[in-house]
């Protein structure tokens, strides 16, 4: 059960994307700041399909609605077995259950890819993020190095 919008788009990022993936770091709160993108690494992270410096072993995906970007959802690793996720939802669009859907889009993609499973990490008060992570089927599996909490979603 969701409140989303039913047209919501969830594709790759296209060459002309680069506006909205602004607009979309411009918005985020202190939250999500602190949680996603501390010292503006997964901004910076995002720019680099723009200017052709992105590596190849890396897919970024948006959720689009009508020329907003909802939400963000990227694989880097992908050259590995078990490649890595990082996710950000819209502040508007948090608690609608679109980290569900992105999260599903891009474990789809990393089986499609014939991967293992997925692994991320939060920050260890991100209790909402954690929630979500633990339904949709990830297992705690302790303290990454860099002090983060460490999840894996096997396929």
């Amino acid at each position: 059960m969701t409140d989303l919008p039913e047209n919501i788009n969830i594709r790759e990022f296209a060459p002309g994307d680069r506006a909205m993936v602004e607009e979309f770091f411009a918005q985020m709160g202190g939250e999500s700041k602190a949680f996603f993108n501390r010292g503006d690494w997964n901004h910076q992270n995002a720019i680099k399909f723009f200017d052709g410096s992105a590596d190849a072993d890396t897919v970024y995906f948006l959720a689009e609605l009508d020329g907003l970007m909802l939400g963000y959802v990227f694989l880097w690793d992908l050259n590995r077995g078990v490649p890595w996720l990082g996710i950000a939802v819209r502040e508007e669009y948090k608690g609608r259950h679109l980290g569900r859907l992105l999260i599903e889009h891009a474990s789809k993609y990393a089986q499609a890819a014939g991967k293992g499973g997925i692994l991320l990490t939060t920050h260890v008060v991100n209790l909402r993020g954690q929630g979500l992570y633990e339904r949709m089927g990830f297992e705690r599996l302790g303290t990454h190095t860099s002090g983060e909490v460490l999840y894996l979603k096997r396929f």
